[in-house]
């Protein structure tokens, strides 16, 4: 099967074909070696908004992404899902982190050889948008020279009602397949992306950290920010303004905090700060504001 069938095919249909090994050994041959001006990395918790940043940055004239994160367009690269933890890799994580040495330049080279053939050919500037990313930046400054990384945070008390909302756990039989994941769970992935991630931070060159906070109140000034980073022209005023189709929803860049925050209990703000508090108050997130959230919605 051709990449421009498999192009065509509905997203959900098109997933379950690419994660078939079978199929990946299939298209292998047919890939390239890639060597872009710009690698760009969107990095980020799970409901971080990586995936709107991501959207906005591939609709860039000079910046060009993939159809899905690359996580799932290649065999060469874990994800969380493979291993029973849909939205949670911090539960795998040893499984996730990759580090430069042994046998990782032939892996880097696995990895650009499938995503080649869904980039557009002789784009310039790439995105990848994969949420497990954030547990392997030195392998991939190390191997997708030059790397540019862009990390968005956002309040930690929405993210966690969002992955225990939106985590698939029947799918991937989780262990939390009849249950669902516990909020503190949810907290702990908020934590442990950025405790990696700013660990990590030092040991890459190019890292720019935004929050979602100021993306969806100030777009055009943070996505200008961006661009200055990332040396590129300004994006176009229009995709500013436009609405974005985000987990089957379409929207204009607006701040979901508070419809998040609206779903949680009231006695889970406490329990998420006593899994994160100490990073959630490092980045200016408080406990007050968000029970404030949820005793309105109550």
């Amino acid at each position: 099967m051709s990449t421009r069938r498999l192009r065509a095919l509905p997203k959900a249909a098109r997933d379950r074909l690419l994660m078939q090994p079978w199929m990946l050994r299939l298209l292998t041959p047919f890939g390239h070696d890639l060597a872009p001006e710009r690698w760009v990395f969107v990095l980020g918790c799970y409901n971080s908004g990586t995936t709107l940043l991501a959207s906005i940055l591939r609709r860039h004239p000079d910046l060009a992404g993939l159809p899905n994160e690359g996580s799932f367009l290649t065999d060469a690269l874990p994800y969380p899902e493979r291993f029973g933890w849909p939205r949670m890799w911090c539960r795998c994580l040893d499984q996730m982190r990759l580090e430069p040495g042994a046998g990782s330049a032939e892996r880097a080279r696995r990895i650009k050889r499938h995503w080649s053939l869904w980039y557009p050919r002789g784009a310039r500037n790439l995105i990848e948008k994969s949420i497990a990313n954030a547990a392997r930046m030195p392998f991939l400054e190390a191997h997708f020279a030059p790397a540019w990384f862009i990390y968005i945070v956002r309040n930690g008390y929405a993210v966690a009602a969002g992955i225990r909302d939106k985590a698939n756990l029947k799918r991937w039989h989780s262990p939390y397949a009849e249950s669902g994941y516990p909020i503190e769970l949810c907290a702990e992935q908020w934590r442990v992306t950025d405790e990696v991630v700013q660990r990590d931070r030092a040991r890459v060159r190019r890292f720019l950290q935004v929050r979602y906070e100021d993306l969806t109140a100030q777009p055009a000034e943070t996505l200008r920010s961006i661009t200055n980073f990332l040396g590129v022209a300004p994006l176009p005023d229009a995709l500013v303004t436009r609405r974005w189709e985000v987990h089957e929803a379409s929207d204009p860049i607006r701040n979901m905090n508070a419809s998040r925050l609206a779903r949680l209990a009231p006695d889970d703000c406490a329990r998420i700060e006593s899994v994160a508090g100490a990073r959630l108050a490092a980045h200016g997130y408080g406990r007050r504001e968000a029970d404030a959230e949820v005793h309105r919605a109550g």
